[in-house]
């Protein structure tokens, strides 16, 4: 189980919002002065991300909480978010190279296809994502957090 501290910044109908920092490792890591990545995020500043979870253990406005999420859940998640859009588009380039006898703008055409593959992939994966059950992909409320740590503005 994959944990996060987040808090409760409201409640609507037994049903809280929550809101996390995005968290970055570049704190840890050791070449993070000549990285793209660590500049990027020094730049853009925290970030904060809200969603909604069930009430479950009567939590109030400025609670703070752990919740979690399935490790199997976020790998499934991960796979249809980065590689059935990727996948797709390479098989349609390659279909579309293989397929094409013309000679005039093919480059274009490849092109095009592959675009076409990288959109038949992601309506892939919000179809792959939209038959996964609810509560596989949904964090859950697994306990209050007494040590926790404010979150930046």
């Amino acid at each position: 189980m994959i944990e996060e501290s987040v808090e409760v910044i409201s409640i609507q109908d037994n049903v809280l919002t929550l809101q996390a920092q995005r968290q970055s490792s570049c704190q840890s890591c050791s070449v993070k002065q000549g990285c793209g990545t660590s500049v990027l995020s020094q730049w853009l500043g925290q970030k904060l991300s809200n969603f909604h979870v069930e009430n479950t253990i009567n939590a109030k406005v400025g609670d703070y909480l752990v919740v979690g999420i399935p490790e199997s859940s976020l790998l499934k998640g991960s796979f249809a978010v980065y590689l059935l859009p990727l996948i797709s588009l390479f098989l349609f380039a390659i279909l579309a190279d293989w397929l094409l006898t013309v000679e005039a703008f093919r480059d274009l055409w490849v092109g095009v296809a592959g675009l076409l593959g990288l959109f038949m992939g992601i309506k892939l994966c919000k179809a792959y994502l939209a038959r996964q059950p609810g509560e596989s992909l949904n964090p859950v409320i697994l306990r209050k957090n007494i040590e926790h740590v404010k979150l930046a503005p």
